[in-house]
């Protein structure tokens, strides 16, 4: 594993930035000791009051897309165009044969599972740290989500925890690549191919993120991607299921059309061979996402770069740093700037009083990520284990089993103190911009005693 360490110390980083700024040799990007203020929360002025990039961009050309598609009447997904369209530029961007559109991430995720023959009895392996549809998918197929504690340095499956969850009734291993990192996939893909499980990758906050340079979402037997307002690709809703399996594609695509054979839309004259429901993507959807595709390469670089420049900026900073990296990420998705905080740096106040305190200097969509209690501990999985059905699918034995080895300690030092983020519209800004987001970290770090004491 490789991450962003503290290399450089402090107060030589600000005694050399002093000194050279001084000297009238470079222009600060940022002075930290020399201009620190009064922190807005307590009143002060904010460091910035100018917005981050917005989101979702679009131009004349998507809203021409999108009218065409309007006055073309074809509003159902009946003529193979804007979505067959989009499916076929997405398979080839990531790099593999088919890609089968829905109408959301979740839907895409329920289809994978109902194609890997998931259903009442069976365990599916996944990540405590990660959106609520993940286990909810696995729940509402009668299947057990069996959570296996987060690497808290990465947020990502702990594969070390993996192995020692599976048992006779596991069918499927579902990491999570969450924020548009990469999960240790080396290992994670050792373990399903070692005991016979598929792996399943949840890519919904994915897209262009690299594995060894093979797109997420392309090693497990299927991966899943949304395309939700707040996503790198956006549609508003909507998601798809990709894969190098032609068989399992073939399902794919049935599964998503009410069971009707793959390359069939609507007609009845085929009938319904397999197992389905209706998850198929509108043709506004699939219009809208061939024009958000066309700046999809830049934007990934351009988060790319302001990622990597506020990681060497973070690192002069103690008690903030970016999320670590296995080394097998050859490039981040970047849907989340993920973050580690030390409150200890920080007189002791909270990751949430430390969020409002950036916000009020102006550093907006701050997060302080997945928060309590963490997703393992929702209701909805108890009212869940409490019914009829999984009692007598599951026993109560193992569903009493289940609820005490239900321990994830670093999900929930990552989800009480630890975890935060930025959205990624704000890594769209400009080099000033990671700038102002460093030295506001800062700022806030030099009040944080008063703003303690407040």
């Amino acid at each position: 594993m490789t991450g962003n360490g503290k290399n450089i110390g402090r107060r030589k980083f600000i005694a050399g930035s002093a000194a050279a700024i001084a000297a009238g040799s470079v222009a600060a990007p940022y002075v930290f000791a020399a201009n620190a203020d009064k922190p807005a929360i307590l009143g002060g002025t904010p460091l910035r009051t100018q917005p981050f990039p917005s989101w979702p961009m679009f131009d004349d050309e998507d809203e021409r897309l999108l009218l065409d598609t309007f006055r073309s009447r074809d509003w159902c997904r009946v003529g193979n165009q804007r979505v067959n369209t989009f499916e076929q530029r997405f398979a080839a961007l990531m790099g593999v044969p088919s890609a089968v559109a829905t109408n959301s991430g979740t839907c895409a995720l329920n289809t994978a599972l109902n194609v890997l023959d998931i259903g009442p009895g069976d365990e599916v392996i996944t990540s405590p740290y990660t959106f609520v549809a993940t286990a909810q998918v696995i729940f509402q197929l009668g299947a057990l989500a069996v959570f296996a504690d987060i690497d808290p340095d990465t947020h990502m499956i702990d594969p070390e925890r993996i192995e020692e969850k599976i048992t006779p009734r596991t069918r499927a291993i579902l990491p999570v690549h969450i924020g548009g990192g990469a999960c240790d996939m080396d290992r994670i893909i050792a373990i399903g191919n070692k005991h016979g499980i598929p792996v399943l990758e949840d890519a919904c906050q994915a897209w262009m993120g690299e594995w060894r340079g093979r797109k997420l979402g392309s090693l497990g037997s299927l991966g899943c991607f949304s395309f939700q307002e707040s996503k790198n690709l956006t549609s508003g809703e909507g998601g798809a299921v990709i894969g190098s399996d032609k068989s399992l594609m073939e399902m794919v695509a049935s599964y998503t059309n009410n069971g009707r054979p793959s390359g069939t839309q609507t007609s009845t004259l085929t009938g319904y061979p397999n197992s389905g429901s209706n998850h198929r993507m509108t043709e506004f959807q699939g219009a809208i996402l061939c024009g958000q595709m066309r700046r999809l390469e830049q934007q990934t670089e351009h988060r790319n770069r302001n990622g990597r420049y506020l990681d060497s900026l973070l690192e002069g900073i103690p008690g903030i740093a970016a999320a670590k990296s296995y080394e097998g990420q050859t490039r981040h998705g970047y849907h989340l700037y993920m973050m580690n905080f030390d409150s200890r740096e920080f007189s002791g106040m909270s990751k949430a009083r430390f969020a409002d305190a950036l916000g009020k200097e102006g550093i907006w969509h701050i997060s302080t990520g997945y928060g309590m209690p963490p997703l393992n501990e929702q209701g909805f999985i108890e009212q869940k284990l409490g019914s009829r059905h999984y009692k007598y699918v599951f026993g109560q034995a193992r569903l009493d089993k289940w609820r005490a080895e239900n321990k994830c300690p670093n999900n929930e030092i990552v989800c009480g103190s630890t975890g935060m983020w930025l959205f990624q519209a704000n890594l769209l800004g400009s080099r000033k911009d990671m700038e102002d987001i460093a030295a506001a970290v800062e700022k806030v770090r030099r009040g944080s005693a008063q703003i303690a004491k407040a």
